[in-house]
């Protein structure tokens, strides 16, 4: 009986810390997520640990949570066990719900979820209401701050809201505004001027309005002046895939950080009057407030409140000041000083590559995977090999194979969508099946002819085809493990599964000996349809051509960049949006790349 009584004593102990300290804890738990979601929200752009998405992960879904209960917490305590700076952290809690400027949703259905957060605010605007009507009460100065920091949290939950809409709905028309199209059509951007950063990041302003119409599944009414001659120019110096590359970085602000509110005049202005604000909250309390009869635990917590406040303001306006959409916005404008003096900001604080893309993809080659794991479980695929840096040589060598597959169909791109494409004068063999079944067939191929070159003497420009070519097939492979969603509709990761289990019976050393001769590299029962034998085919028929090895490497590289082509185009909007927050993004860029290249030519 003595024990059970020292646990319902201990209990009780407990429970009385907790209600003399919950509201405090909760309060700087909500400030500790709203700091973690400021420093960690933006990291995705580039690609993080597992470990860090899931604890962002975390963070986002327990921020709004831990601020909508404390605020029911204070709603519900009688007004006596209240001291009056509990009552003026409600206001904060609504601040806190409203967000940080770098991530507003985590995934893209988040933003779908606009209509729930309004409900949320109306809820919480008036419960914050309740509590400041019910308790708040003594100094003057406390109940001005505790008011105008209620507003500036109604006011910037509101802007999270407006932000997940427009991320909800966007569209081509609002991007550019007419001032822009007034001013660069008589005078289009002057790229060639322009340092390397700067030509990269104005050319993907002036070009995102194409980019949005590839994820809006949309088709863009007409192409203006200066974009044509913006992207005329960008294709000769070859920057359009650096361009491409910022213009989904621009896509991410849109679709999960508040770009498409901050940078507005309502944006600015909410972020003026918060600032002021919350200077006026701290002079308030630091100077016109008697703190004697609150504790110093109390005191603390209200600095941290009020100071981190303005901190995360404060670092957030002028990220928003200095970032690309702000000397976008001065360009357009013609206010060249207030352009040039944030362009030489940024480049002091080095703030260049953090928005670009990693440029690293997934690689998952059958044949190696086949010879190092004896089961063949769907569920248990890894990866093979970790993710490897796309080499501006490849880069490049897709940019001109685009152009002049487009410039091969009379300057259309829908050749680009084609998947029976011919090499020069000679037409590639016509693969009659489905696309999963033809990346398989191709992937096989292509490892047999890499095979069959690789002891034979070759130029540098070969080396980089080979190179190219190696890590499109591994990673269209990779998507069709992994990713299959962001193929074809109805492409299934199960035909994987059933090569993987046919190439146990093929013996890779032979398969360059193959090309040359005649007698099939298996050991067990293949079929003539089986992919892996219909690889073999294609392989063979290809290197008995005869063609010139580069020309051979040439053409296979061209069937790849055709079917990632295909893919992009065939790929529905989420699916690439998605993307937008993973270090695997070349679908989309080559369905953004395909868009560019009839342009110009």
């Amino acid at each position: 009986m003595s024990s059970f009584q020292e646990s319902i004593g201990r209990g009780g102990a407990v429970l009385h810390m907790w209600n003399q300290w919950a509201v405090q804890i909760l309060v700087l738990t909500s400030f500790s997520l709203q700091v973690f979601l400021f420093l960690v929200g933006g990291t995705r752009r580039r690609g993080s640990s597992t470990v860090l998405r899931v604890l962002l992960w975390l963070a986002y879904l327990t921020a709004d949570t831990v601020a909508t209960y404390t605020l029911g917490h204070l709603a519900i305590t009688s007004g006596s066990h209240l001291h009056q700076l509990s009552v003026f952290w409600a206001p904060f809690l609504l601040l806190h719900l409203g967000g940080q400027d770098t991530i507003t949703a985590y995934a893209l259905e988040d933003n779908r979820l606009w209509l729930r957060h309004l409900q949320t605010l109306v809820l919480q605007f008036l419960g914050v209401a309740y509590v400041l009507y019910r308790c708040l009460s003594g100094s003057w100065g406390l109940v001005t701050a505790a008011i105008l920091m209620f507003i500036l949290g109604a006011a910037k939950y509101g802007d999270r809201i407006w932000a997940l809409k427009c991320a909800d709905n966007i569209g081509i028309d609002g991007l550019t505004d007419k001032y822009c199209h007034k001013v660069l059509n008589n005078r289009y951007l002057e790229v060639s001027g322009m340092e390397e950063e700067e030509m990269v990041k104005q050319g993907a302003h002036i070009l995102l309005s194409i980019c949005v119409s590839q994820f809006n599944d949309c088709t863009l009414k007409k192409t203006t002046l200066y974009q044509y001659k913006t992207l005329e120019y960008l294709v000769g110096s070859k920057k359009i895939y650096s361009v491409i590359e910022m213009e989904l970085s621009l896509m991410y602000d849109m679709m999960y950080t508040k770009a498409g509110v901050i940078h507005t005049w309502y944006g600015h202005g909410i972020r003026l009057f918060s600032v002021i604000t919350i200077v006026h909250a701290f002079v308030q309390f630091r100077f016109f407030i008697n703190k004697d009869g609150y504790r110093r635990v109390d005191v603390y917590i209200t600095y941290i409140l009020v100071v981190g406040a303005f901190v995360l303001e404060m670092t957030s306006w002028i990220m928003a000041l200095g970032s690309t959409w702000a000397r976008h916005f001065l360009y357009i404008r013609g206010w060249n000083r207030l352009y040039r003096v944030t362009v030489s900001l940024r480049r002091l604080v080095n703030a260049v590559g953090w928005r670009m893309w990693s440029g690293n993809v997934g690689q998952f080659n059958l044949f190696k995977y086949a010879q190092e794991h004896a089961s063949m479980d769907m569920h248990k695929l890894k990866d093979l090999a970790p993710p490897v840096h796309i080499s501006a040589p490849t880069k490049d060598l897709v940019v001109n194979m685009i152009t002049k597959i487009v410039a091969r169909h009379g300057g259309e791109a829908d050749g680009l969508y084609s998947l029976n494409q011919k090499a020069e004068n000679c037409e590639l063999p016509v693969l009659d099946c489905d696309f999963d079944t033809r990346i398989i067939i191709w992937h096989i191929a292509t490892h047999a002819i890499l095979l069959w070159i690789k002891d034979k003497e070759r130029q540098r420009d070969d080396r980089n085809y080979e190179k190219a070519i190696k890590t499109l097939s591994n990673y269209m492979v990779f998507l069709l493990v992994k990713h299959p969603e962001m193929l074809v509709a109805h492409t299934s990761r199960q035909l994987c599964l059933e090569a993987l289990n046919l190439l146990k019976f093929v013996d890779t050393n032979g398969l360059a000996e193959y090309l040359s001769q005649d007698t099939l590299p298996v050991q067990g029962p293949l079929m003539k349809n089986d992919p892996c034998v219909r690889g073999m085919a294609l392989a063979k028929s290809l290197v008995g051509n005869e063609w010139e090895r580069h020309h051979l490497l040439e053409v296979v590289f061209g069937a790849w960049v055709v079917m990632l082509c295909y893919a992009g185009s065939h790929c529905n909007r989420d699916s690439h949006a998605r993307r937008l927050i993973e270090q695997r993004r070349r679908v989309s860029n080559h369905r953004v790349a395909a868009s560019r290249a009839p342009l110009p030519l």
